[in-house]
């Protein structure tokens, strides 16, 4: 079916606002901060062949999980054998899911009992149970990571509510409120996405949407080739480390081949690290999102529509199965993060010598995943929270100051709304950390220091990073960012805190954390002097950083 460019705009952004709507509705329903304020979450709605039609500007980390969890589903069930009212969820990381407190449920949508397309979200869930009340940085498989949840087929009447799953559920969480509100807010951002169709049916006809669903896919994908045909043919490779496995020192390699061939391209990360202990592990679908999110920023800068056209110009994907990006069950894979990151700095450094304006140098780039336990007297609360950092510069602007890392794309969460639902803390301290940007003639951003009073005894700080021992690195002549530390201060003593941890604090101490800021881009020396003093003015450099801007231009390579 042929349509006229009004039609096919009208529609395509009709689609798009379906999955963005749902997203929102998401939101504005949950219970836990992590969703409520933070966003980590994603939605998506798909044909009835399970491919991606559209997908709200939420997570990077989550491009294209739903279509490889959907592959899972539709190998173990006969979906077309679904009934209304039914709905398929599932966790598992050895599934196509990415780590455990990541639940994916899919809603099939149904016109004139006809299944017609699946609307799907995915929430980050602030307790899935496990060893520890956040991240278990002693998990030595999946089993201490938490509840997993097989692929299911599942009837929400029966199943929810005083119904087994959600009762299997309940009993497994130490906090039952938050994470079954925030399953049913999945629940009911679905049945907007289905509404929502479904009108649009009505609307323009069957026929029209699906027909406009089809070219939008089309035209993803010839933007995207498009992009890739304006660089260079050829082999380009690059390598990053993950600091460690939370267990010895030993930097985990993530190595990189771009290889661009015409309109194609293959990416390929043979002779990264192997699968290690600890939580470092990235399962496959997380790998693979973190490839087509890095791609996505040099070939569109953004503006390529996510969805299963996107993909089709990129011919393969090769993860060794054994290595840390693609290990074998059931090692544990919760801070898989990190490595997600690391795969996207080692793309951007791959294609820098052929695409210099498309790039970005390194930042803070991991999840600063910070989180608490405390069993008050009344019940068991569960802090949660991802902590920005400085960006990576780039050819045309300084990087970013204190946000979450682009794999990741967490919002802020208010301090007031923290101290309102965590009444065993409070935030003393919260703002940019001086000095942290790396020069360049593009500075890098700013990392963010946050200072927590703790008020009570028996809160556990459960947390996963990196950054802290391999500095953000910068491009063209662009200098270091300063390294991310954790520390609590104790009376008159300060202990310095691992990346990936599980530490018991007491009432009264101040736990600091300071993230890494970005990589310059470029020679300071090219930086303006106006700019230099203006920002040193501002607090925003340190003496010593902008006497090293004065240095750079007085050198006599100038």
């Amino acid at each position: 079916m042929s349509l006229d460019s009004a039609t096919f705009n009208i529609v395509s952004h009709g689609l798009h606002a379906v999955a963005q709507e749902m997203g929102e509705m998401l939101v504005r329903s949950a219970h836990s901060t992590i969703i409520r304020e933070a966003r980590d979450c994603s939605t998506s709605f798909l044909d009835r062949q399970g491919r991606i039609i559209a997908q709200a500007q939420f997570c990077p980390i989550h491009m294209n999980s739903f279509g490889m969890v959907f592959q899972e589903f539709a190998r173990r069930y006969d979906l077309s054998t679904l009934r209304p009212g039914e709905a398929l969820i599932t966790n598992d990381p050895y599934s196509g899911a990415q780590h455990l407190n990541d639940i994916l449920i899919f809603s099939p949508v149904f016109r004139d009992e006809r299944l017609v397309a699946f609307s799907a979200s995915l929430g980050h869930h602030i307790d899935v149970g496990g060893g520890a009340a956040g991240p278990n940085a002693g998990a030595g498989d999946v089993y201490a990571e938490g509840l997993r949840i097989p692929p299911l087929r599942f009837d929400t009447r029966r199943d929810m509510g005083q119904g087994m799953l959600e009762q299997f559920v309940r009993f497994n969480v130490r906090a039952p409120g938050q994470v079954l509100g925030d399953l049913h807010a999945q629940l009911a951002a679905n049945r907007t996405g289905a509404q929502r169709f479904l009108e649009m049916l009505e609307r323009f006809g069957e026929d029209t949407v699906m027909a406009a669903a089809s070219e939008l896919q089309d035209y993803a994908e010839r933007l995207t080739r498009e992009a890739i045909r304006s660089i260079p043919d050829g082999r380009y490779e690059a390598e990053d480390f993950v600091d460690d496995n939370g267990f010895g020192s030993e930097p985990l390699k993530v190595r990189v081949a771009v290889t661009i061939d015409g309109d194609e391209v293959a990416v390929d990360l043979a002779g990264s690290a192997e699968q290690t202990k600890g939580i470092i592990n990235s399962p496959l679908a997380s790998t693979v999102a973190a490839v087509y999110g890095a791609l996505a920023v040099v070939l569109g800068g953004g503006e390529i529509p996510v969805n299963d056209g996107l993909y089709r110009p990129i011919r393969a994907v090769e993860v060794p199965h054994g290595s840390f990006l693609n290990p074998s069950k059931p090692l544990a894979v919760r801070a898989r993060n990190s490595a997600c990151h690391r795969v996207y700095n080692a793309i951007m450094r791959a294609l820098a010598p052929v695409a210099p304006e498309r790039v970005l140098t390194s930042g803070h780039d991991t999840t600063n995943a910070i989180g608490m336990g405390h069993l008050g007297a009344d019940r068991y609360r569960v802090y949660m929270e991802v902590v920005g950092g400085g960006w990576g510069a780039s050819h045309g602007a300084d990087g970013a100051d204190v946000v979450d890392g682009y794999v990741g794309n967490c919002s802020n969460v208010p301090v007031e709304s923290l101290e309102q639902d965590y009444p065993f803390m409070l935030i003393e301290e919260y703002g940019l950390r001086r000095g942290s940007a790396g020069a360049g003639r593009r500075r890098g951003g700013l990392g963010v220091r946050r200072v927590y009073r703790i008020l009570d005894d028996g809160v556990v700080f459960n947390c996963y990073s990196d950054r802290f021992r391999i500095a953000p690195w910068g491009l063209f002549g662009g200098q270091e960012g300063a390294p991310s530390r954790f520390l609590v201060e104790r009376g008159g003593e300060t202990i310095e805190l691992p990346s990936k941890t599980n530490f018991l604090l007491q009432r009264g101490d101040r736990l600091v954390i300071e993230t890494a800021g970005g990589g310059g881009f470029g020679d300071p020396a090219e930086r303006p002097r106006e700019t230099v003093a203006r920002e040193l003015e501002q607090g925003l450099l340190t003496s010593e950083q902008a006497g090293a801007y004065a240095v750079a231009a007085e050198s006599p390579a100038r």
